[in-house]
């Protein structure tokens, strides 16, 4: 079944970039898969940062794609942003630090059952963003704007971030939000609560996990799934993921359950990047709701099953066929 498609998501035909807002930075991995931080004598490395994630998921699915961030001026930074050019991301938008900012640093453990994060991003370079980059972006021709949460997170990323929105909602560019909660990037939940639900009022298609709806909404899960229905009331959607129970789209079109491609987790991280932007490249293809749903859920399937983050992202043939080898459905 075509499911129908706000008329927001009309930017999708044109011919210009996604762009995604936030972080991108390093991440290590303990190796072999499995090995615990404190006993490692060796890691592999990757690109990381929700914001970059998603940048290169869409690239990998065939779409262009611009990312708006900052990278500190060192060889941490060059790792990032040769990467990132390497996955077919636009670097037009990144602007390189020359303070004591520095790009994020993760180690995580590709473990399935309670995986330790150690992330450091005291000073990070990914919140100081170049007024004028943010000022000429071209938001006219591009298909959508995509923010993760955690780029909200400073004074004045946010004030700058909010126009941003603003500008976004005045050119007809779709304005998505991924929640994308950390709680160690926020100086309490009451203020990332605060922010991101002010914020939300720009947005058009607002993507988060059962949790971050829960912490949204300032009650328990129940209620998370009320914000997420009463935000998908007016000609806007929310994609509501529960991890292993699937995914619900709410909207004035579709009400439904989705469910998820059953793989062995070789970690639980990337998944949720890995499906916001798969979702979006297959709505480029296919305007079918449930479909690009399950194409997200296929590459979070995919990178949860493979060590890294980027570098696990599929390409678009990759996808289609484990989508055809792979049991969907619980």
């Amino acid at each position: 079944m075509k499911h129908i498609l706000p008329a927001w998501l009309d930017s999708l035909s044109r011919d210009g970039s996604f762009i995604v807002v936030g972080r991108a930075g390093m991440d290590l991995y303990p190796t072999p898969a499995g090995t615990k931080i404190s006993s490692a004598t060796t890691f592999s490395s990757d690109v990381g940062g929700s914001a970059g994630n998603i940048a290169v998921a869409l690239a990998r699915s065939g779409q262009k794609v611009e990312l708006l961030s900052s990278l500190s001026s060192d060889a941490i930074g060059d790792f990032v942003a040769e990467n990132l050019k390497n996955f077919g991301v636009g670097l037009t938008y990144i602007d390189r630090t020359t303070g004591l900012q520095r790009t994020s640093l993760a180690i995580a453990e590709a473990l399935a059952d309670a995986p330790e994060v150690v992330i450091y991003r005291n000073n990070a370079s990914d919140l100081i963003l170049n007024s004028s980059y943010i000022t000429n972006l071209p938001l006219a021709v591009s298909k959508a704007i995509i923010f993760t949460g955690t780029a909200l997170s400073s004074k004045q990323a946010n004030q700058q971030l909010r126009q941003l929105a603003q500008d976004a909602n005045a050119h007809q560019c779709p304005v998505i939000l991924d929640i994308d909660y950390r709680e160690m990037a926020w100086p309490s939940q009451n203020q990332a609560r605060e922010v991101l639900s002010e914020f939300c009022d720009y947005v058009d298609l607002l993507v988060g996990n059962d949790e971050e709806f829960a912490m949204l909404s300032g009650g328990s899960i129940s209620d998370g799934k009320s914000y997420a229905l009463k935000f998908a009331a007016d000609d806007r959607v929310a994609l509501y993921k529960a991890g292993s129970a699937g995914c619900d789209i709410f909207s004035r079109h579709i009400s439904e359950h989705i469910s998820i491609y059953k793989v062995t987790p070789l970690k639980p991280f990337g998944a949720g990047d890995a499906f916001l932007g798969n979702v979006m490249g297959h709505l480029v293809y296919e305007q079918n709701w449930v479909e690009a749903i399950k194409a997200g859920a296929a590459a979070a399937a995919m990178v949860v099953s493979r060590q890294g983050c980027a570098s696990a992202m599929p390409d678009k043939q990759s996808l289609i066929k484990f989508q055809s080898e792979t049991k969907f459905g619980l």
